[in-house]
């Protein structure tokens, strides 16, 4: 049976893929088969659409943008503030109110470029893992404890879709509890969040618990935020492995095989909370996984091999 993941989930969730100029190419046919939504991985972050100040480079993200209205396909937009792919400019010579009017001219200039995204990701990973509060970054230390605050107010001066934040163990309870704390300390303040990104990077930075994800997406749902999968994959080795690998083996592809059986499974369950979910890659030989943590080992954490045919695990996911 050939199946279509878009169609097979059409009465679930949108199915969407995290795209870069290479895969909208060499992926095409993958894309417009089984995805109704897009994100553009790198080609709409800060370094790469302003990497000296006022001066923009919008070409990649001009050509991932065109092929998504070309063929009809809705945009996530991710993101706005991250503590990675920033350019060096943003932070150099400037204080809270300078910095708050970069980041200003640049959601104005990324919106008006891009203006009918369905969603945007605002804050990227601002959330501590461990010990603390917020994350220690330029943000915090240069605007203050406010930053979260400061941001989306500035983000939904310009946005009228709903507005994100998103991270990664998201369902570890320790740092659930201080997303929530974030999301609604923000709310109370009369400002928006509408939703929260749930990456799900299973096996790589989250463990896979599934009482522990039920919790964490009832309790998410319950105080009435948009939910969204937005980076997912299932990584053959955990984070903490720093080992070179030529492939994974075929016990670690039917290990990756029932999580994403299993995990789907409970994504049905709570079709009702999930808007949409969108994998981080469309298939292996594009993925991030095969350079980080490690650069150039083989990880095979998505649905379709190098060689873009489906995996077990795409049937899996679609035979139920």
């Amino acid at each position: 049976m050939e199946f279509s993941l878009k169609e097979v989930y059409k009465d679930y969730f949108k199915i969407g893929a995290a795209v870069n100029t290479e895969s909208v190419d060499t992926c095409k046919d993958i894309i417009l088969k089984h995805f109704n939504s897009i994100t553009c991985e790198n080609a709409m972050k800060f370094a790469e659409t302003e990497p000296e100040e006022g001066k923009f480079t919008f070409g990649d993200a001009d050509k991932i943008y065109g092929f998504a209205k070309k063929h009809n396909i809705p945009v996530r937009g991710h993101n706005f503030v991250w503590h990675h792919a920033m350019p060096d400019w943003i932070f150099n010579n400037t204080d809270r109110e300078g910095l708050l009017k970069r980041l200003e001219n640049h959601i104005k200039a990324l919106t008006e470029r891009y203006p009918d995204l369905y969603c945007w990701d605002c804050i990227n990973e601002g959330i501590e893992d461990g010990e603390g509060y917020l994350r220690k970054t330029p943000w915090l230390d240069i605007i203050g404890e406010d930053y979260f605050e400061q941001v989306f107010a500035v983000a939904a001066k310009y946005v009228d879709k709903p507005l994100f934040y998103n991270d990664y163990n998201e369902f570890d309870a320790v740092k659930r509890k201080k997303i929530i704390q974030m999301v609604r300390e923000v709310n109370e303040k009369g400002i928006r969040i509408d939703g929260i990104g749930l990456q799900c990077h299973l096996g790589l930075n989250l463990k896979f618990d599934i009482d522990e994800i039920k919790r964490g997406i009832e309790e998410y749902a319950s105080l009435g935020y948009k939910l969204q999968i937005t980076e997912h994959d299932v990584s053959n080795y955990p984070y903490e492995d720093r080992e070179i690998h030529l492939a994974p083996t075929f016990e670690e592809y039917k290990k990756q095989t029932k999580t994403f059986k299993e995990f789907f499974s409970v994504l049905r369950t709570y079709r009702n909370e999930i808007e949409s979910v969108t994998f981080w890659g469309v298939a292996d030989d594009t993925s991030w996984l095969n350079y980080f943590p490690v650069e150039g080992r083989k990880n095979g954490g998505l649905l379709f091999d190098e060689n873009h045919e489906p995996k077990e695990g795409f049937y899996a996911i679609c035979d139920f």
